[in-house]
């Protein structure tokens, strides 16, 4: 019987699958290099216990909606660490101009964050950014293109890939491009106050047709985590989308499943049976590798409004440190918060 395994990247299935699709599952090269004496893992003993908007109110975010869920936060005691502001914050790629009708003070919203008692962590997909957005509009220069057209990195199938927004790749090569990207960290950090990053799709650069192999790609995920472990070695971050080789050991967190469960504007039904999927999946992945004897992982949020029986006992047995929960909180019973509770203080 076929063993469940990591799979190239973060998003990998535990057993490929025959159609070879989504493509992001699976790397573009037919051989991938071996990283050579990697660095030794991240040993932390801190638990990280963060609600993450994302699973809550998908693109739908805004300031307001975070400080409902701070109020029922504090109601409650729930024992969070971390309050982590997930896509739909800003448009791709226009990382240092929050959505002014989502966020009109960035600084306000982390500081209502820390007033609580809590920390803030910021989602981006630092390879990235947008055909609508004004970085593209101002540098198109700055983005790759193969034989005469940019490149559409969100690799799922060929044909759905045409019906998602184009999120164009920037070309890392450019001294011009990393400014922009460290700039955007130090501004987060320094000016903003966030304390954790999600950096999310960081398989994209090996897409990225010009290369022939992964050394180049490698090197511009270990540039990017490097950079960030260099300056701000307190900064925690979730490696969201990533290929192992270049993560471990740079990466405080590695995500090792797809999202367990969808944005709320999918109906119920269709994400309830995601999640129970997803979660099987998850647990094939666990329970053969005993992944945190290799390094800290995130096995994805737990939304207990979608909890089955199975579900259930799934997630009692996950081994980690690093619980997330991605249920809209304002709309749980008290005794679904009680639960929450219960769980994060374990």
């Amino acid at each position: 019987m076929q063993k469940p395994s990591l799979g190239w990247q973060s998003w990998s299935p535990p057993f490929p699958s025959w159609h070879g699709f989504p493509r992001w599952d699976y790397s573009p090269f037919s051989v991938s290099s071996v990283v050579k004496d990697p660095p030794k893992p991240i040993k932390s003993n801190q638990p990280l216990r963060y609600w993450c908007s994302w699973y809550a109110y998908g693109w739908d975010t805004n300031s307001v909606k975070i400080n409902q869920t701070l109020d029922v936060i504090k109601e409650f005691k729930l024992p969070f660490t971390h309050i982590l502001i997930d896509d739909g914050w800003t448009t791709w790629g226009d990382w240092y101009t929050p959505t002014l009708k989502k966020f009109p003070n960035i600084i306000s919203t982390v500081e209502q964050i820390k007033s609580k008692h809590l920390q803030a962590g910021l989602w981006f997909a630092p390879f990235l950014g947008n055909s609508k957005s004004q970085l593209f509009k101002n540098h198109p220069e700055w983005f790759i293109k193969y034989k005469g057209k940019y490149i559409q990195s969100l690799k799922t199938t060929p044909i759905w890939e045409s019906f998602l927004p184009q999120q164009y790749l920037l070309n890392l090569e450019l001294n011009e491009v990393r400014c922009y990207i460290t700039n955007f960290i130090d501004l987060a950090v320094r000016k903003w106050g966030i304390t954790l990053l999600k950096l999310d799709f960081l398989y994209a650069p090996y897409f990225d047709p010009n290369h022939n192999n992964d050394l180049v790609p490698h090197s511009q995920v270990t540039w990017l985590l490097s950079y960030i472990k260099r300056h701000y070695p307190k900064i925690k971050i979730i490696a969201c989308g990533t290929p192992f080789d270049p993560a471990i050991g740079l990466a405080d967190i590695i995500r090792i499943s797809k999202d367990t469960a969808l944005p709320p504007t999918i109906p119920n039904f269709i994400n309830r049976f995601v999640y129970k999927k997803r979660v099987k999946m998850l647990s094939q992945k666990l329970n053969s590798l005993q992944l945190s004897q290799k390094f800290l992982h995130d096995p994805d949020v737990r939304i207990f409004a979608l909890d089955t029986h199975s579900t259930r006992l799934i997630w009692g047995t996950i081994p980690t440190n690093i619980i997330g929960v991605g249920d809209n909180l304002t709309t749980l019973s008290r005794e679904n918060l009680i639960k929450i509770k219960t769980w994060l203080s374990q």
